[in-house]
C-alpha cells in the first residue's frame, strides 16, 4: 500500500519520536507452548490504558540505565541478552517495519498480536476477555533459578542435571500452590521461565530483563489468566539531592486481559548486605512503589514480592503506612508472618498488598504461606505467600 521509502521516513520520524519521549520498546516471542510477551514503555503517552478515566502519568524518563553497585560493564548485559534464545520477533521494534506483526502461541489458544505505538501491545489479542470472579494469587522468590550456561555475570551456572531437578522441585511446588497468577523471584531467563510454567500449567508468561548486572535474577509472572500488556520500571531514576535511587531489579507492571482490569506490580528489593547503604536503597524503592501505585489508583492494584525486610523496619514504611495501601500479611501473628528460612534466622521478607480499589475483594482467611509442602526446603529458601481475590466485589 506504501513506498519502502514512506516506511524509512516514517521509522525515522518513530524513532526520533521515542528518544524524545523516553523511549519504547516491544517484542513478541513465541515460547513453544507458553505465550510470552515483553514489553517496555517508559513514556505515558505510549503506555495501553483501557480506562478511559486513567489520568496519564509523568513521563519516567529514558535514562541510560545505571550499574547500581558493580563494575560490570554494560557488554555482561549484552551478553545475557545473547545466550538468551530470541525468535525474530524478539527484535527491538527500532529495529524492524512499523508494520510488521508477529503470531504467537498459547498452549491453549491462538492469539494474534500486533505492535503499536499508539495504542501500546496487547499480548492477548484475540482471547476472550476473563470474567472469571475468584482468583488466586501468589509470591514466590524461586531462590537462584539459573540454567546451565556461564554467562559473563556472577551467575550459578547448573549441570544440566542440577537444572532438571530444580525445575522439577520448583514445578511440583507451584503445583501444590495451586494459584491463578503468581510473580517470582530470581529467575535468570525467559526460557527457563518458560520451561516453568508449561510444565506447571501456566499459558501465560510476563518477563523483562532488570537492572541487576551482577547475577542476572529476574522478576516475572506465569498467569492462566491472559496477559493485556506489561511496563518495565527498571529505567525509573528517583529520589532526590545525593540520595538517587533505581530499583535493584524492577518494578514490573502487569495488567491483566480481565473484566476487573486487574494489575500487578512484582518486586525485589535490595538485599540486605550492604547495610545502612542498603536500607536507604530500599526506602527509595519501597517510595517509588508508592508513587506508581498512586497513578494507577483507578485499576484495582496488587504488589507482591520479596522485599528483602521485615514490616516492623524503616526501608518498607513508606509501603506499610501507605493509607491506600493494606498490607494482607498484616494481621498474621509475627511467628506465623515468616516467609524466608535460613541455617542462621528466619524473616518476614516476602508480601502481597492491595490497594483501595482491589481492597474489597481481598478474601482475609485466604491468606497462606506454604511451609508444609514436602521438601520445600531443597526448592528455595523462601515460601510461596498466596491470598484469594473476589475480583466480582470490584466497583
Amino acid at each position: 500500500m506504501f513506498g519502502r521509502s514512506f516506511y524509512s521516513k516514517f521509522l525515522g520520524f518513530s524513532l526520533a519520536l521515542s528518544l524524545v519521549l523516553g523511549g519504547f520498546v516491544g517484542c513478541t516471542h513465541d515460547g513453544g507452548g507458553v505465550k510470552t510477551e515483553n514489553v517496555q514503555k517508559n513514556n505515558p503517552i505510549e503506555r495501553a490504558r483501557d480506562v478511559a478515566s486513567q489520568v496519564e502519568r509523568a513521563d519516567r524518563g529514558g535514562d541510560a540505565l545505571e550499574e547500581e553497585e558493580s563494575e560490570t560493564s554494560t557488554k555482561s548485559r549484552k551478553s545475557n541478552k545473547a545466550n538468551t534464545k530470541k525468535s525474530t520477533s524478539n527484535k527491538n521494534t527500532r529495529d524492524k517495519n512499523s508494520d510488521e506483526k508477529t503470531s504467537s502461541k498459547s498452549s491453549r489458544t491462538k492469539n494474534k498480536t500486533s505492535n503499536s505505538k499508539d495504542k501500546g501491545t496487547p499480548i492477548a489479542e484475540g482471547t476472550r476477555e476473563s470474567t472469571q470472579k475468584r482468583v488466586i494469587l501468589a509470591t514466590w522468590n524461586l531462590e537462584n533459578f539459573f540454567d546451565t550456561v556461564d554467562d559473563s555475570y556472577k551467575d550459578d551456572v547448573l549441570s544440566e542435571r542440577e537444572y532438571a531437578d530444580k525445575l522439577s522441585r520448583l514445578s511440583r511446588v507451584v503445583q501444590e500452590v495451586d494459584a491463578d497468577i503468581i510473580g517470582v523471584e530470581e529467575v535468570e531467563k525467559q526460557e527457563s521461565l518458560e520451561e516453568l510454567a508449561e510444565r506447571s500449567g501456566y499459558p501465560y508468561v510476563a518477563f523483562y530483563p532488570g537492572n541487576d548486572h551482577i547475577r542476572g535474577i529476574n522478576v516475572g509472572v506465569m498467569s492462566r489468566i491472559p496477559i493485556r500488556n506489561y511496563v518495565s520500571h527498571a529505567r525509573d531514576r528517583f529520589g532526590s539531592g545525593g540520595e538517587r535511587g533505581a530499583f535493584s531489579r524492577d518494578c514490573f507492571e502487569v495488567h491483566f486481559k480481565h473484566k476487573s482490569n486487574f494489575t500487578l506490580l512484582v518486586n525485589h528489593f535490595k538485599s540486605k548486605i550492604g547495610g545502612e547503604k542498603s536500607d536507604a536503597k530500599r526506602f527509595l524503592q519501597a517510595q517509588r512503589v508508592v508513587e506508581i501505585a498512586k497513578d494507577l489508583n483507578n485499576f484495582p492494584v496488587a504488589i507482591c514480592g520479596d522485599l528483602n525486610d521485615d514490616p516492623e523496619n524503616k526501608p518498607l514504611s513508606p509501603l506499610i503506612k501507605c493509607k491506600f495501601l493494606t498490607d494482607t500479611l498484616g494481621h498474621l501473628p509475627k511467628n506465623q508472618r515468616l516467609t524466608f528460612f535460613s541455617k542462621k534466622y528466619q524473616s518476614a521478607l516476602d508480601y502481597i498488598f492491595v490497594n483501595d480499589k482491589l481492597k474489597p475483594a481481598f478474601v482475609k482467611d485466604s491468606v497462606k504461606i506454604f511451609t508444609d509442602i514436602p521438601d520445600i526446603d531443597k526448592a528455595s529458601d523462601h515460601r510461596p505467600v498466596r491470598i484469594e481475590l473476589d475480583l466480582s466485589k470490584i466497583k
